[in-house]
């Protein structure tokens, strides 16, 4: 050991600790690793909490190895000495006294935390670190505990199979309300899924509210769950996603892990629609997401069928032009689907309509519900039945509008065409099969 360094520590001379300060760091390097184990040795004493002299000369020389640490790069050759320093607080108190100042022990623990957890991206001292870093999280030091999770999402991002040995752990810290490790949990699921499944319920029920950043934390890990298809964990977590639906923060992220459950269990979605059709009102933006997952709920059977398309149209006839597309998928989808429900009228509905709000007008008639759409749909006098081919054209109104309209129905059409057919087969999800003859002689006719 450097003579100053064996000096200071052995005769505990804090007159003469500053002085280390005006050695070089290369000049002490070597002697870093065996000044930790005596500092341990004296941070170990009963006398240590009541020696002010003792704390002072600690402090200093952990100041200073840390510093030269840093500036020589050396931690892989010092780490298991820095380490044994820093596991051996545990053994003591660090809970901060009345006066709020922290114990003698918590302050070499978070010098020694900075300096071990900052390189994070170094796989041998994190397979020291973090098994001593996890127990500093049961350890009742708030302040400490923050800090050391700040570091451990760090290291999440580089080494999560170091971490996921102590899964359990962490969950259990933030279940004790330890909010800032909810962004460790996503890294940490795709190595030890079981462990957190089985406290999903737990997680997404806190006992205090959640800031925007955790929150979204924490729906990443739903998202997670859902796209593993793990519908079983996710079942009660419904409730919990409903309720932030209508947060405008989270709606678009939650109508996502709707969407995915949709894909794989529509009918665990069932029992929600009336909320998603409450949010699809509240939040136009979101009719796209919304549509789908009445269209996957619509493929259960016949009867959601038609209570799918009932909203789907509704939404047809006052939505914005730029969700029309997505509608009539979803609408034309169903009806391909359940062919009962508009009966053979179901091809010149499509193709003779020339507006999306006449198509509204014509579905709702077929459908038995006229007079129900809003807005741009005007209400028809006569009764509800079967309507014939030759009443299609004449629902059809020649307005301005209309006209204009039309354009985009056919580039509607041509797009379609082109996403969905092979040279040589039927087109599927156009809104009809007529020529662009047939188109002009409807146009001329008009």
């Amino acid at each position: 050991m450097h003579h100053l360094f064996g000096l200071v520590l052995a005769q505990k001379d804090l007159s003469r600790a500053g002085d280390l300060f005006s050695l070089e760091d290369a000049e002490i390097e070597g002697s870093l690793s065996e000044a930790l184990e005596q500092i341990r040795i004296i941070s170990s004493a009963a006398d240590y909490q009541t020696n002010d002299n003792d704390q002072a000369v600690v402090e200093i020389c952990v100041t200073r190895i840390t510093t030269a640490i840093r500036e020589t790069s050396s931690i892989e050759r010092h780490g298991k000495a820095l380490v044994a320093l820093w596991e051996s607080c545990l053994e003591h108190n660090l809970k901060p006294s009345g006066k709020d100042e922290d114990a003698p022990h918590a302050k070499i623990a978070s010098d020694i935390m900075s300096c071990i957890l900052q390189n994070y991206n170094r796989p041998p001292v994190m397979a020291l670190a973090v098994p001593v870093a996890v127990k500093f999280l049961q350890r009742g030091n708030k302040e400490l505990c923050r800090n050391m999770s700040s570091y451990l999402s760090l290291a999440a991002i580089a080494e999560a199979e170091l971490l996921a040995e102590h899964t359990e752990t962490i969950v259990k810290s933030v279940l004790q309300g330890n909010s800032l490790l909810l962004r460790v949990l996503p890294a940490l699921y795709e190595k030890r899924p079981q462990a957190i499944r089985a406290c999903l319920r737990d997680l997404v029920a806190p006992t205090a509210p959640r800031d925007p950043a955790e929150q979204h934390h924490l729906l990443r890990l739903l998202h997670i769950v859902a796209r593993n298809r793990e519908l079983g964990a996710l079942k009660e977590c419904l409730p919990f996603l409903f309720g932030h639906l209508r947060d405008p923060n989270h709606s678009e992220v939650i109508l996502n892990i709707l969407l995915e459950i949709s894909s794989y269990e529509p009918a665990a979605l069932a029992p929600f629609l009336p909320t998603l059709r409450e949010i699809g009102e509240s939040f136009p933006s979101l009719i796209g997401q919304t549509a789908k997952i009445f269209g996957a709920v619509g493929h259960l059977d016949e009867e959601r069928a038609r209570t799918s398309l009932l909203y789907l149209v509704s939404q047809l006839a006052n939505m914005e032009h730029s969700f029309h597309h997505v509608l009539l998928l979803e609408i034309k989808s169903l009806t391909d689907s359940f062919p009962g429900i508009l009966g053979t009228q179901s091809r010149d509905i499509y193709r003779m309509s020339n507006s999306f709000s006449a198509i509204a007008r014509l579905l709702l008639r077929q459908l038995g519900t006229e007079g129900t759409a809003t807005a741009r749909t005007e209400k028809d006098p006569e009764e509800k039945r079967p309507v014939p081919l030759d009443d299609l054209k004449s629902v059809v109104n020649g307005s301005e509008e209309d006209e204009k309209l039309q354009v985009k129905i056919q580039a509607f059409e041509e797009k379609i065409s082109v996403d969905n057919s092979t040279p040589g087969s039927v087109r599927r999800y156009s809104l009809g099969q007529v020529s662009k003859e047939e188109r002009k002689d409807m146009r001329f006719n008009r």
